[in-house]
């Protein structure tokens, strides 16, 4: 029986992700396209830019809502945090899952499907695209084209990853 929450319905669209991983950024979505240039201008020379190189008044205005921000914690434990989730996500899934801990969020399949893409992107140091795929409301599916691309206040070590997203009911 559903509780109050919609958990049953939020837990049969966790199970039916599926995600696939571009590390050639065969990008489809302008929105993303545009994410994508803006990281390569603000990391210049660089391997990849700060959180600090990054003012929201410098990016184009439809991006906005797409963005999300992810913080990566390292220690005692690596963990993923939502510091930002823009409208266009709040609105395509439903819910705004903001200061949330993944570990906290999403149940076990959930998590190791989402967390793929930031996984290779500390490993790699470099963008990857994310294309997603779930049932929604047992006849429509949600398909998503995302971009995590990684942000590092020492050049190195990956210490956020900013996400833009987009989704497309089916």
């Amino acid at each position: 029986m559903p509780g109050r929450d919609g958990s049953s319905r939020a837990q049969a669209f966790m199970d039916s992700l599926d995600f696939e991983l571009d590390p050639d950024l065969r990008i489809v979505e302008p929105v993303v396209a545009e994410a994508l240039s803006a990281w390569n201008r603000l990391r210049g020379d660089r391997a990849m830019p700060a959180l600090s190189d990054l003012d929201v008044l410098d990016l184009p205005r439809q991006l906005l809502p797409h963005l999300l921000l992810l913080d990566i914690e390292h220690e005692p434990a690596l963990r993923f945090r939502w510091r930002l989730i823009g409208t266009h996500t709040t609105a395509a899934l439903g819910r705004d899952s903001t200061g949330r801990y993944w570990d906290e969020l999403y149940d076990e399949r959930g998590f190791e499907m989402l967390k793929r893409g930031p996984l290779w992107v500390l490993r790699h140091k470099r963008p990857v695209r994310v294309l997603g795929r779930a049932v929604y409301a047992d006849k429509a599916h949600v398909h998503s084209e995302s971009l995590d691309l990684p942000l590092s206040r020492d050049g190195t070590t990956v210490d956020r990853i900013l996400v833009a997203a987009v989704y497309r009911i089916h």
